[in-house]
């Protein structure tokens, strides 16, 4: 969905608006500049609940200029902190990590995890790996373009919305904001159950779904 759809529909929430363009004039101008803000707080409560924000990353483990430099080497490991590869890294709860060595690609299990993001790969495994973690959503600013794309599911959107009028609304009309926010909790805490039951079911297998997010 794009920034200024996002802004629309938390718009629409607020005002009677009949108009599927972005009004921009004395009555919304104030609360347009407040929203990102509440769209950022609103996309970090979906991340505390289960909500994936899947990105990628690619560790070189060859010779030459392709080489990935790690953090550090120790015993027989090299070293890389994620949060320096990547700008958005949050955590690795059911990341997956491919790796190709030049002769096949498939599922590399032979790593291991150390502290907050830190990658430990086998010297002597070399190739490429591609890492599928789990990242911060993008941080949205006044200067955010309109066209930006953020990567929710549309019923994700409404309910993000659905925050950043009850919080802009509080304010105004108080008790409308309550209603809101309550109805996004309650959508919240759902989200959470299903991640939750969603983690049980897979069984020490496969990939964790949520029947609500995405992996």
């Amino acid at each position: 969905m794009k920034w200024e759809d996002l802004k629309i529909t938390c718009l629409h929430k607020m005002f009677e608006l009949d108009s599927k363009e972005l009004v921009e004039d004395e009555n919304t101008n104030v609360y347009l500049s407040k929203m990102p803000a509440a769209a950022n707080e609103a996309m970090l409560l979906l991340v505390t609940a289960g909500r994936r924000f899947r990105k990628l990353a690619e560790i070189y483990q060859t010779e030459g200029e392709e080489k990935t430099s790690p953090s550090f080497s120790l015993g027989t490991y090299n070293g890389y902190d994620l949060k320096d590869i990547t700008t958005d890294y949050y955590a690795m709860y059911d990341g997956e990590i491919l790796w190709d060595n030049g002769e096949s690609y498939e599922p590399y299990m032979n790593y291991r995890m150390e502290g907050n993001g830190i990658l430990l790969l086998p010297q002597d495994a070399k190739g490429l790996f591609r890492i599928w973690y789990d990242a911060y959503p993008p941080k949205l600013t006044n200067d955010t373009a309109n066209s930006f794309e953020i990567d929710i599911y549309p019923e994700e959107a409404n309910m993000v919305a659905l925050y950043m009028a009850g919080e802009l609304y509080k304010e105004d009309d108080a008790q409308l904001a309550q209603i809101y926010m309550n109805e996004f909790s309650a959508w919240l805490e759902e989200l959470k159950m299903s991640g939750n039951r969603a983690n049980v079911n897979r069984n020490g297998s496969g990939k964790w779904v949520s029947e609500k997010g995405r992996n």
